[in-house]
């Protein structure tokens, strides 16, 4: 009968040994300064080179530009981390970038539901 109960006592301790040894499962990421290839201190309106990844900058406030399609750094909603698209987000017009480099806006799909979209304004 010691068996019976112990052997379940035995393996709760050992799983509850185990959980706080076990590593994060992903990486998150819910600010600017965790965004991977942000470019720094970048001029605002002034000649920057678009691509389909990593468009991304902040000026020396701190503030978030997108290089747009036509290679100059224009305003965006603030850089609020890495996210997967179609994911819902927090709020309208705030920024993040996908774990790719793609960047991406949160967007009102219609009726409040409101998701990570593909910028239209950079290289697609």
């Amino acid at each position: 009968m010691r068996s019976l109960i112990a052997a379940p006592l035995l393996a709760t301790a050992l799983l509850a040994a185990a959980v706080p040894l076990a590593g994060d499962a992903a990486a998150h990421c819910h600010s600017a300064d965790c965004v991977p290839n942000v470019a720094r201190d970048i001029v605002p309106y002034s000649p920057c080179r678009p691509g389909k990844y990593f468009n991304y900058g902040l000026d020396a406030t701190g503030a978030t530009y997108v290089c747009n399609r036509t290679g100059v750094w224009t305003p965006a909603g603030p850089l609020v981390g890495v996210y997967n698209v179609a994911m819902p987000c927090d709020e309208v017009g705030t920024s993040a970038q996908g774990s790719d480099g793609v960047a991406f806006m949160c967007a009102d799909m219609g009726g409040g539901d409101i998701r990570w979209v593909h910028r239209i304004d950079t290289l697609e």
